[in-house]
C-alpha cells in the first residue's frame, strides 16, 4: 500500500460507501482524481478483495464500463447507541448495512453499569467467527449529554457525571473507539447514508422524549463550543404558556412537541384516566388525528405549529438546503408534516423556505446505531493505520480474494 496514497484510497472508499456503486468515470468525477491515479487505485482496492467489480454499462460510444462496489465483507463496525431508555448495540458492514442488532432496556436516570456497555461490544464481536473478527476495525459510540475534552460524560439520562467513557471503552475492548453526540451523529449519518447526501448544508431534527437539531454547513457538522449546539427544544416558543418543560422553564419546544408532552396533552385535551390515558403512545395520537379525533388533531396542531415555528429560527440564521425529521414523529408525515411546513413558511424569511426541502428520515429509527457504525467508519477513513487495514487483503474461508477471483 506504501505505493498508493491515502488520499486516493480514501477518496474512493468514502464516494463508495456513499453512493453505492459508480464506473471508473463517475469516480474521477466526483473525486476529483486524474484518471491514472484512479486506476492505480482501483486496481489494489479490488486485488485486495477491498471492492467487487459488479457488471458493465454499455456507454453510448460502445465500450462497455465497469461499475465498482464496496464489497461489505471487507470491514466491519461496531455502532453503540447510549440514547437513555435502551442500550443498543450493531455491527455494519463496510457498506453502512445493519448485519446484527442487539439492545437492552434502562431504568431511565439510573447510574449505567460500564460493564453492560462493554459486554454488549463483546456479545456483537461474538456473532462473528475469527475470520470476520479481525476485519473488526473500530467502535462508535452515539451519547446524549456532554462530552469534555477528556473524553469524560456526563449524562443525567444514564447517571453519569464526568464519567471516563473513553478510557474505559479503550481499555475494555481493544479497538478504537470515537464518541459523537448523538444530534450529530444523526445528522451525520443522513449526510453520508440518507436524504442529505447531496446537500451542502442540512439540519436533523429528532424529536423523541427530548428534541434536538443536528446541523451541517458546507459539509461540516456544526459542534459548538461544549459540543451541544443544536438545544432547539428549550428554545422558548411561548414564555406565558403553561407547558412545564423538564429543564423547569415554561414555553420551551420541548414541553409542547416532545413525545411524551404530546401526549400529556391529548390525554388532558381527552379527558382520559388510569389504564386508558397509561396506554397512550404518540403513534396513538397521530393515529387518531388521521381518524378525526379532535382532540388529537389539536394536539398535532400545536405541537406542528411549534415546530415549525422553532425550525423557522434555525432556517433564517443557518440557510440549510434541507430538514429532515426523525425519531418518534416517523410514520407521521401526512398529518404533521404539512402544519410544520406551513408555520415554517409563515415565520421564515420567503427566500430562505422557496427551495428548501422538508422531509421525514428514510434510516428509520436505527438512524442512531447507523450513525454510530458511520462515526467508526468516517473516524477510520482519516487513520492511516486503520484505513490500511480496512483495504489490506482480504481473506476467506477459502482463500485469498484475488487467488479465488482467477481460479
Amino acid at each position: 500500500m506504501a505505493s498508493i496514497a491515502d488520499q486516493w484510497l480514501r477518496d474512493i472508499v468514502r464516494i463508495l460507501y456513499q453512493r453505492r456503486t459508480l464506473t471508473r468515470s463517475d469516480i474521477v468525477g466526483v473525486t476529483g482524481l486524474n484518471a491514472a491515479s484512479v486506476s492505480l487505485a482501483l486496481r489494489h482496492l479490488l486485488r485486495n478483495g477491498t471492492i467487487l467489480k459488479v457488471g458493465e454499462l454499455q456507454s453510448n460510444g460502445g465500450r462497455r464500463r465497469e461499475v465498482f462496489t464496496l464489497n461489505g465483507e471487507a470491514a466491519y463496525f461496531v455502532g453503540v447507541d447510549l440514547e437513555g431508555l435502551r442500550l443498543r448495540f450493531a455491527l455494519s458492514n463496510c457498506v453502512g448495512d445493519i448485519r446484527y442488532r442487539w439492545e437492552e432496556d434502562l431504568e431511565f436516570g439510573q447510574p449505567l453499569d460500564i460493564g453492560k456497555v462493554v459486554e454488549g461490544i463483546r456479545r456483537v464481536m461474538r456473532e462473528l467467527d475469527p475470520i470476520q473478527r479481525e476485519r473488526v476495525i473500530a467502535v462508535g459510540v452515539s451519547y446524549p449529554g456532554l462530552l469534555d475534552e477528556e473524553g469524560r460524560l456526563t449524562a443525567f439520562n444514564l447517571g453519569w457525571r464526568g464519567f471516563p467513557i473513553r478510557d474505559e471503552l479503550a481499555a475494555a475492548t481493544d479497538l478504537p473507539v470515537f464518541l459523537e453526540p448523538d444530534k450529530h451523529s444523526c445528522v451525520l449519518a443522513e449526510r453520508w447514508l440518507g436524504r442529505a447526501q447531496n446537500s451542502k448544508s442540512g439540519l436533523f431534527l429528532i424529536i423523541e422524549r427530548g428534541i434536538g437539531l443536528g446541523m451541517f454547513l458546507e459539509g461540516k457538522p456544526i459542534g459548538g463550543w461544549h459540543a451541544m449546539a443544536g438545544e432547539l427544544g428549550h428554545c422558548k416558543i411561548d414564555p406565558d404558556a403553561p407547558d412545564v418543560c423538564g429543564c423547569g422553564a415554561r414555553g420551551c419546544l420541548e414541553a409542547i412537541a416532545s413525545s411524551p408532552n404530546i401526549v400529556r396533552q391529548y390525554v388532558e385535551r381527552a379527558g382520559l384516566s388510569g389504564r386508558a390515558a397509561a396506554e397512550v403512545r404518540v403513534s396513538d395520537v397521530f393515529q387518531r388525528a388521521r381518524q378525526g379525533d379532535a382532540a388529537a388533531q389539536a394536539v398535532v396542531e400545536r405541537a406542528g405549529n411549534a415546530l415549525g415555528l422553532a425550525l423557522s429560527h434555525a432556517v433564517n440564521l443557518l440557510n440549510p438546503e434541507i430538514i429532515v425529521m426523525g425519531g418518534d414523529v416517523l410514520g407521521a408525515e401526512d398529518v404533521l408534516l404539512p402544519v410544520v411546513e406551513a408555520s415554517l413558511e409563515r415565520n421564515a424569511l420567503p427566500n430562505l423556505t422557496q427551495d428548501l426541502t422538508i422531509t421525514m428520515s428514510g434510516l428509520g429509527l436505527d438512524i442512531r446505531l447507523k450513525g454510530a457504525a458511520s462515526l467508526a467508519f468516517r473516524k477510520s477513513l482519516e487513520d492511516s493505520s486503520l484505513l490500511k487495514k480496512m483495504c489490506s487483503p482480504l481473506v476467506m474461508r477459502y482463500g485469498p480474494v484475488a487467488a479465488r477471483a482467477t481460479r
